[in-house]
């Protein structure tokens, strides 16, 4: 037999090696003895399903001769995307990155394999295989000669929604994405503004947070004018309505976390009634309720965080009519308690199951490593409320002299806010910790300096910070 590849040598060595027939072996893997002949004599390509069951006849790990398969690709001429894409998928699936990333790097070298590689990039990136899209859309956005193609703006689109868990590269993708969030197309830039709103709102930073709340209003505005529901080539992710309904909830938060009240009124009024919107589908309306019912239960918000105690009640069942903003209520009720120094021991003993579960958020310190998914704003969101809530749940034992109970708590909130590198919280706990530090247990400190080892460590990494007072 005559091999032309390192992969054909290596599929011979084994059939001498074992003593097997060529047909044995096409029995083994699978694959037709004429074809496997074809493979060998340099006859025919090797198709990537081919190989994988080749693969499992040797004995071999999966994907453990994609290294040398790489090099069948290029050789003797360019490679063709009909089989270059299902290969990296491949790869992508068995998390063969380094294969990945030899291809990228050979390809780039064409300009015209940038519109493929970009092709394939969203296929990884539809199929939730993050990580291998991300290292193709680098790969894009490092080859693009034109800061102008559509192509580029949507690469480092997406590396801002990849690496928003990532400490080290999550505010490097922000950064680079800005400059871009209005060439992408309106229905990518309507998500891009959200997702700006959201990630700042989670670093507390309520200017940035407002900025980019006026900006989506202002684009959910340009196309509703334009009446943009008519089209069937405008399919953002969610209703236009959601988008300017969430660009109205966002600018009310942000004056709300700075405890300007009534100008969070006048916004919360802007999302409460959106009837009035036109070209609403089911799905449309069925947002435009979600956020009459968010509007409701935040009035009912600045009202109990001004003292009005009257409301409590009321806002307990909402709470229990809705256990997602549980979290956020409990927060709310136990800033004003501790401004206004009452005690809402029943409510907190009601929702006790709730507050266990806050406890145990991801507090692992490599969490911020992690490539974020889709849902990784809204995941960050969750743990930062957890933060807030142990941190007011902390002042609220103390004054109740409950001082282990509220170190416990204190270090929850501290472990949270070292994985979301939240500098204004951490700084919180700190000094909370240090004022109460001679009511800690020698576990509780051992615990404590083990956080501050790991924000030692996340200190050479670019942080962004924010705002949010707790009242001791």
């Amino acid at each position: 037999m005559k091999h032309t590849s390192t992969i054909c040598a290596e599929l011979e060595g084994f059939i001498k090696r074992e003593e097997m027939t060529l047909h044995h072996f096409a029995g083994t893997s699978g694959i037709n003895a004429g074809t496997l002949s074809g493979i060998l004599n340099g006859n025919r390509p090797i198709a990537i399903g081919q190989l994988d069951r080749m693969t499992y006849a040797m004995g071999l790990p999966e994907g453990s001769l994609y290294d040398l398969y790489v090099d069948e690709f290029f050789a003797p001429q360019a490679p063709h995307w009909r089989r270059l894409r299902p290969f990296m998928l491949r790869c992508a699936e068995l998390k063969k990155y380094g294969c990945i990333q030899q291809i990228s790097n050979r390809l780039c070298k064409d300009f015209w394999h940038i519109s493929g590689i970009f092709n394939t990039a969203e296929l990884l990136f539809e199929k939730g295989l993050y990580e291998a899209a991300a290292i193709l859309y680098e790969s894009v956005v490092d080859s693009e000669h034109s800061s102008h193609m559509e192509r580029l703006a949507i690469s480092y689109y997406r590396l801002f929604q990849i690496y928003q868990g990532d400490s080290r590269k999550g505010y490097k993708a922000v950064i680079q994405f800005l400059p871009y969030r209005y060439r992408l197309p309106e229905a990518y830039a309507l998500n891009g503004l959200l997702l700006l709103a959201e990630v700042y709102a989670v670093r507390s930073s309520w200017t940035e947070v407002e900025n980019y709340a006026d900006e989506l209003s202002e684009l959910a505005v340009k196309l509703y004018k334009r009446q943009v529901w008519k089209s069937d080539d405008f399919n953002p992710d969610r209703p236009l309505v959601y988008y300017y309904g969430k660009s109205y909830l966002f600018k009310a938060a942000s004056y709300e976390y700075r405890g300007m009240f009534e100008e969070a009124r006048n916004w919360i009024s802007r999302y409460a009634d959106l009837s009035w919107f036109e070209g609403l589908d089911q799905q449309g309306l069925d947002e435009v309720n979600k956020l009459k019912s968010l509007a409701e239960a935040n009035f009912i918000n600045l009202e109990i965080k001004a003292g009005d105690r009257n409301r409590i009640p009321e806002y307990v069942c909402f709470l229990e009519e809705h256990p997602d903003e549980i979290v956020e209520g409990l927060t709310i009720l136990l800033e004003s308690a501790n401004r206004y120094h009452f005690f809402i021991d029943e409510i907190l003993c009601k929702f006790s199951y709730k507050i266990e579960q806050y406890g145990n958020v991801d507090t692992d310190h490599r969490l911020t490593q992690r490539v974020a998914t889709n849902s990784y704003p809204k995941k960050l969101s969750y743990n930062l409320r957890c933060s807030v809530f142990f941190q007011n749940f902390a002042v609220y034992n103390f004054r109740k002299g409950l001082h282990r109970e509220g170190i416990k708590n204190l270090l929850y909130s501290m472990a949270i806010s070292v994985t979301l590198n939240n500098k204004e919280h951490i700084f919180n706990s700190m000094v909370m910790f240090e004022l109460y530090r001679r009511f800690a247990s020698d576990q509780q400190c051992q615990t404590y300096n083990n956080l501050c080892r790991n924000l030692w460590d996340h200190e050479k990494v670019n942080i962004l910070g924010g705002s949010n007072r707790v009242y001791v």
